[in-house]
């Protein structure tokens, strides 16, 4: 870790080790939410808990929460990229997003028959999407169509950058393909 970026205070917050490693971890798993981050650390609740809020407290880490899910991100995120990769952490959503990645408009079927998903899970996770400005749809025929509205090379950069933390083959398929190109 770069010390360079850090002034007097941050660097003094981040003198015990425990609290450096809980540091690095959200640097590293950046959007993961507290029980990913708790079982990754292997730390107790109560440890883990304190350390992230005072990373929070002290300015060095975002506290985001989402629903019922509180997700952690280095303090250089920005807000978009924090939605991103909020919604890149969710498996389901992701492999969805993957599939947009690859095929620039999909139709239910295709998208159901990828991530191997309900009809009615799909819908709602692209109703998720859809009210997070991400995907949007048009209507083609008798046919709904589903296309991006994030940026591609975006979503890919965050893939890239985080890859390791998303233990998903088909994440590192994806972005084997998007390195060809």
């Amino acid at each position: 870790m770069s010390e360079e970026f850090f002034d007097q205070k941050e660097k003094k917050a981040l003198k015990l080790t425990v609290r450096r490693d809980v540091y690095l971890l959200v640097k590293k798993f950046a959007g993961c939410h507290f029980r990913e981050l708790e079982r990754l650390s292997k730390l107790p609740t109560g440890i883990i808990k304190y350390h992230l809020n005072y990373l929070a407290k002290h300015g060095l880490i975002n506290e985001i929460k989402n629903n019922n899910n509180l997700r952690y991100f280095p303090k250089q995120f920005s807000s978009e990229n924090k939605k991103l990769m909020g919604l890149l952490r969710q498996e389901s959503i992701r492999r969805i997003l993957l599939c947009l990645l690859v095929n620039d408009k999909c139709i239910h079927e295709q998208l159901t028959a990828f991530v191997k998903l309900s009809p009615s899970t799909v819908s709602w996770h692209l109703k998720k999407l859809r009210e997070n400005n991400v995907v949007e749809f048009m209507i083609i025929g008798e046919k709904t169509h589903y296309h991006l509205l994030a940026d591609k090379k975006e979503i890919v950069n965050l893939l890239i950058t985080y890859r390791e933390s998303f233990f998903d083959a088909m994440v590192e398929r994806v972005i084997e393909m998007w390195e060809i190109e």
